[in-house]
């Protein structure tokens, strides 16, 4: 073979190597590029071990709640037209799982959607999602379907809140008849409470300085500013000083009346921004607190305007509606009660005013809380009362006189009123019987109540000291 010719296929071989070579570098550059240059989720950390497991970046604190946007408050398309957070999902998981490592499994799901941690909290392992507004119900069905460690999957929600006595107002019929129709002044020759009770009371506000709260008060919390700091901001709220003061105003002071338990303590929980919205995270929060803070019993005059969204349906459509709607959050809170009940607390809260069926509200489904109506003087129902198998007992809720802010007192209607009056009843019973469940206080209950025109049961609280007593 001539020189040339060897020549000739030694520079072949080489050509044939060559493209090889380039081919493979540009695959591992590719490679590289998929790797590195893919540019992490703006929440993530930045850092990608084994390129499959991220840590999002989790607020410094836990349980501290965001401030409500206002410009992304909507209402959904759905049957209750409750105001939500167009871009907030509140995800409950299962108590042996590690917050932050699902969280991280979330966004490393979904990563084009950078989705964001905005609060957390060890209590009930709940992680509050910020997602986009157009991805909010596809990402609620689909967080709750792809992993199976998550119980529930639900929106951020807003909800709008006879001894001696020398009190001058008990000498006025028209602010102490509440009192004479539940039989209170006999059931005080028994208990006025035991300061050891205490009643956590959920609400918008407070004004701890008024002259029927400043001795009852213990343990303060306001939750979204995340400190002792109750307040009205400047008299604006007063709903929560008013059911306050229904439950435990203190007696003999001189001024006002009083609350239904005078001798036990209050917690006062606030839950509202100083527009007064509340979510379900910061109720959430308010429950929990009452639990750690060793609360007996659990008032929450909390619901929704649903008047509008069902007010003309009959009331077969409304039953069907609530064993239809909302199932998610009604199992939720149902298992916050379970948890309350547990550790010995009652939790009692209002039926709400739309005059509708009371289930249509997910929060008042649960046969572990109290859930109370509202009567009116004439001992009827009360015209705005919701009603129906779930509420359990009824209490005046038409001109209730308590305090307000700056050291005043007015009449207000509610079964937000009539619902702390219950409250304070079942105070007194704990004060006699701390160890009662919530099962054998509501039976209690109907074994005692007035039955008025085989309608409603109207709480008798002499009667049902008595039937305590007699355990």
């Amino acid at each position: 073979m001539s020189k040339d010719e060897l020549e000739f296929q030694k520079f072949s071989r080489k050509g044939s190597v060559i493209p090889f070579i380039i081919t493979a570098l540009l695959i591992l550059a590719a490679i590289f590029l998929l790797r590195n240059c893919n540019s992490p989720n703006e929440f993530w950390n930045g850092s990608r071990p084994n390129y499959s497991y991220t840590t999002p970046i989790f607020p410094e604190n836990p349980d501290r709640l965001q401030p409500i946007d206002t410009t992304k408050i909507i209402i959904p398309d759905d049957p209750l037209k409750r105001p939500i957070i167009s871009d907030l999902l509140n995800v409950y998981i299962e108590d042996s799982t590690d917050l932050k490592s699902f969280s991280s499994g979330v966004i490393n799901v979904y990563a084009s959607d950078s989705i964001k941690v905005t609060y957390y909290a060890e209590a009930y392992k709940r992680v509050q999602f910020q997602v986009p507004p157009n991805k909010l119900k596809e990402l609620k069905e689909a967080i709750k379907t792809r992993f199976s460690v998550v119980k529930f999957v639900c929106f951020e929600s807003i909800l709008s809140s006879t001894q001696t006595k020398t009190d001058p107002d008990f000498s006025n019929q028209d602010y102490d008849w509440f009192y004479k129709q539940i039989r209170l002044y006999k059931a005080w020759n028994i208990t006025m409470g035991n300061p050891n009770i205490k009643i956590a009371v959920i609400d918008d506000s407070f004004d701890a300085s008024h002259l029927e709260l400043t001795n009852q008060i213990e343990k303060p919390w306001n939750v979204f500013e995340y400190s002792k700091n109750i307040n009205t901001y400047n008299g604006k709220l007063k709903h929560g000083t008013h059911v306050a003061g229904t439950v435990v105003g203190e007696i003999n002071n001189g001024v006002g009346i009083s609350g239904v338990a005078p001798k036990c303590k209050v917690i006062p929980i606030q839950i509202a921004d100083a527009n007064g919205r509340m979510t379900t995270s910061s109720i959430l929060d308010g429950i929990f607190y009452a639990l750690k803070n060793d609360a007996n019993v659990i008032n929450m005059s909390l619901g929704i305007d649903m008047s509008n969204a069902f007010g003309n349906l009959t009331e077969e459509q409304q039953k069907t509606y609530a064993k239809t709607i909302y199932t998610d959050e009604a199992a939720m809170w149902n298992e916050v009660y379970e948890i309350a009940d547990k550790e010995g607390v009652i939790i009692v809260q209002a039926a709400g005013n739309s005059a509708v069926i009371s289930a249509l509200d997910p929060m008042k489904r649960s046969k572990i809380s109290i859930v109370v109506g509202a009567s009116d003087r004439d001992k009827n129902r009360a015209v705005f009362s919701n009603y129906g198998e779930e509420v359990e007992i009824y209490a005046p809720g038409v001109g209730i006189y308590s305090s307000i802010p700056d050291q005043k007192f007015t009449t207000m209607d509610g079964t937000s009123m009539a619902s702390p009056i219950v409250a304070g009843c079942i105070a007194l019973v704990k004060s006699i019987n701390p160890d009662l469940s919530t099962t054998e206080i509501k039976q209690l209950l109907d074994e005692t109540a007035e039955d008025v025109n085989n309608e409603f049961k109207l709480i008798q609280i002499d009667k049902l000291l008595q039937k305590t007593q007699a355990l």
